[in-house]
């Protein structure tokens, strides 16, 4: 009885005077190395003395004080572009993505808007109203970006992912399908003789996987419907196919010899393939990729590489 009642007890919150006390410097260094003021000159072992000192007493920055300090409001957008009567494999595409992506910056100590916005036509007028640190944007028509962009102020971040916007204020992340494509050539045991994409808003994205391919272009199947998929998987069952998008591959595995498919997992969820499926993958990386680029540019808008286009390869394995 006593453990429990002890267990029910409220756990006593570590303190920057906590940490200041095992850390055995004042409060305000302690607050210049957590809030990562850069006009201050300190150690870097006094750093790692605070660093190590916050993590053993679990410390949990109090976000809604350090927003106000930093006029910050430690929210950031994920703005995801949609089509109505989405296929499945559209409305799955980007669960892992989100999903390692809030982890991410949940650790890190913000919180995450997610939306769903039209593509054909975009409204803001909720997202408008956030005071947003940072945002991604995801599979955006190029006609509609700037629309989207002008809703957030200068010097607030904003990535762009899988898209190609001919923009040079802001970073693009995307795979490198042109090393996936051949990594799928280089690990299949029969010669593609046809290509399965995905859809996608962005036009010149689609048409940039479209020329990756080195494959004619009577032979690449935009994925529409399932009905298509199969016309098409019939004309073609006795070649070998690279399938993009491991949820569209599940989908072709069932009307082809699965050992005759090499496909090319950009939604981060591998095991639903059947096992005789030739796998190329990228682990999380592009979530990943975005991540640290997003913290470098909070930290501070001119950290981020030179080069404005980030292209994931595919893992090694």
């Amino acid at each position: 009885m006593f453990s429990l009642l002890r267990s029910c007890i409220p756990i006593k919150k570590a303190t920057l005077k906590d940490i200041a006390k095992a850390a055995d410097v004042s409060v305000a260094t302690v607050s210049y190395v957590l809030n990562n003021v850069a006009n201050q000159t300190i150690p870097d072992e006094t750093k790692c003395r605070v660093l190590d000192a916050a993590k053993r007493l679990n410390y949990v920055p109090n976000l809604a004080a350090r927003s106000l300090v930093k006029q910050k409001s430690g929210l950031i957008g994920i703005l995801i572009n949609r089509v109505d009567n989405e296929g499945i494999w559209r409305q799955l595409r980007y669960s892992s993505f989100v999903n390692r992506l809030e982890r991410l910056l949940t650790d890190r100590g913000y919180h995450v808007v997610l939306s769903s916005l039209d593509a054909t036509n975009p409204k803001l007028d909720i997202i408008s109203e956030r005071k947003l640190d940072g945002v991604f944007v995801v599979d955006v028509k190029q006609e509609n970006f700037h629309l989207i962009s002008s809703h957030f102020s200068v010097g607030v971040p904003l990535i762009v992912v899988d898209s190609i916007i001919e923009d040079s204020l802001f970073y693009k992340v995307n795979y490198d399908y042109e090393d996936a494509f051949s990594k799928a050539k280089a690990s299949s045991l029969l010669e593609p003789g046809y290509v399965i994409i995905d859809s996608f808003n962005n036009a010149e994205l689609a048409q940039s996987i479209r020329y990756r391919t080195g494959i004619d272009p009577r032979l690449i199947h935009v994925m529409e419907d399932e009905e298509k998929l199969k016309r098409f998987l019939e004309q073609n069952a006795e070649k070998g196919g690279i399938v993009l998008n491991e949820l569209v591959g599940a989908i072709a595995a069932k009307y082809v010899n699965p050992s005759k498919l090499s496909v090319i997992c950009t939604a981060d969820c591998p095991e639903i393939l059947p096992i005789a499926v030739n796998r190329i993958q990228y682990d999380n990386r592009k979530s990943e990729e975005a991540f640290q680029l997003m913290m470098k540019l909070l930290d501070n808008p001119m950290n981020g590489p030179e080069h404005k286009y980030i292209e994931v390869k595919a893992s090694q394995r």
